[in-house]
């Protein structure tokens, strides 16, 4: 309620913001598709005078981006505005983080947390204040953390359902970030379900309903893709890199050959990103690139007051209960390494873990 009432009260100040990069507008196509009760769309017949970036004209016409960010712009479009469902998706994340720190820390410092996300993302980050999605996938990580420990203590149904809601916006916000982040929890509830095997409450209160909406979420994924690519297999995101860009996602991966552009605004925007890749694969280019990636992510979740608790990360190493969040910040960051670009919101399935671990240092600080 602070996220959308403070917002508000902000818009005659800051106003209501307006799309500004390629990202958004693909969204925004989404959200407008989704609003209109559609999954895709058919491919015009004059298609070739309408291409744009990180749009698939073929095999029908839709974003290349999965579908959860445009889900919530939709919601927020048939509300009056898709900013309205950005809004409210942002909100939802901020109550998630205060609701997944309570599973952690006591219910001041999750508190406490809750409102250190509310200033630092709710109000003015760009997450709020635009159509890129990081609030929807930081959401999803949210509620996997949050439910972790809840399911440890009580082995109750309703968190394996929060878990497996937040697995799913992970899958179809950002699939590959969201897979290294849920590597560790995967390894976590394996070790978990092992130990209490011969539990019934185990297997009929955690296993099986998660199982079961895990099944269903990949069922309805993959018939989302089936009917905008032609295969459940195949992403969005797969055919437009295919068709358009010659610099592939991972470095190690090599350039794929130049296709035969119909704009040269989008000859010159693919080839600009080749000159990134290579760049990139060089002692210098890459050292270059991974300050400015660390100088962009530290800027948006840290800056210099944020920075201060991570002096007492001598005293969290030592800290047995923040082990895991510990191993699985430093898993997930490792999956960063090999990728050709990172901005911050590909940080955003982590930001729980982040927050998680600030907080406890300003606990040891305190002491």
């Amino acid at each position: 309620a602070s996220v959308v009432v403070l917002r508000v009260l902000l818009i005659p100040a800051i106003g209501i913001p307006q799309p500004r990069w390629n990202d958004e507008f693909s969204y925004l196509l989404a959200a407008d598709t989704f609003a209109h009760g559609k999954i895709t769309n058919p491919t015009h017949p004059m298609w070739i005078h309408f291409e744009s970036f990180h749009i698939v004209q073929h095999p029908t016409y839709m974003s290349m981006y999965a579908p959860a960010q445009g889900l919530a712009l939709a919601a927020g479009q048939k509300l009056g505005n898709p900013w309205i469902g950005q809004l409210l998706a942002t909100a939802a994340l901020c109550s998630a983080m205060c609701w997944m720190l309570q599973g952690w820390l006591p219910p001041a410092w999750a508190l406490f947390g809750g409102m250190l996300a509310l200033l630092r993302l709710g109000l003015l980050s760009y997450w709020v204040n635009g159509y890129w999605g990081g609030s929807v996938v930081a959401l999803g990580g949210a509620l996997l953390l949050g439910a972790l420990p809840r399911i440890y203590k009580r082995s109750r149904a309703r968190d394996a359902v929060v878990m497996a809601l937040g697995i799913a916006l992970l899958a179809n916000s950002r699939p590959y970030e969201g897979l290294v982040v849920s590597i560790p929890f995967a390894a976590a509830m394996m070790v978990w379900v092992y130990q209490n095997r011969l539990h019934r409450r185990t297997w009929i209160n955690v296993v099986l309903p998660l199982t079961a909406l895990l099944v269903l979420s990949a069922a309805a994924t993959g018939y989302y893709y089936a009917r905008v690519t032609g295969s459940p297999f195949r992403l969005a995101y797969q055919v437009n890199r295919e068709t358009y860009a010659t610099a592939p996602y991972f470095l190690w991966q090599k350039p794929r050959p130049e296709p035969v552009y119909n704009h040269a605004v989008m000859r010159d925007f693919y080839r600009w990103e080749l000159t990134q890749f290579e760049d990139n694969r060089t002692l210098r280019g890459a050292l270059d690139r991974t300050r400015a990636k660390l100088k962009g992510m530290w800027s948006f979740y840290l800056g210099p007051a944020l920075s201060l608790p991570l002096f007492a990360l001598p005293w969290i190493l030592r800290d047995r209960r923040m082990r895991f969040p510990l191993i699985a910040l430093a898993v997930f960051l490792t999956g960063l390494v090999p990728q050709t670009w990172t901005f911050p919101h590909y940080f955003a399935p982590a930001t729980g873990l982040l927050y998680l671990i600030l907080i406890q240092g300003v606990r040891h600080m305190r002491l």
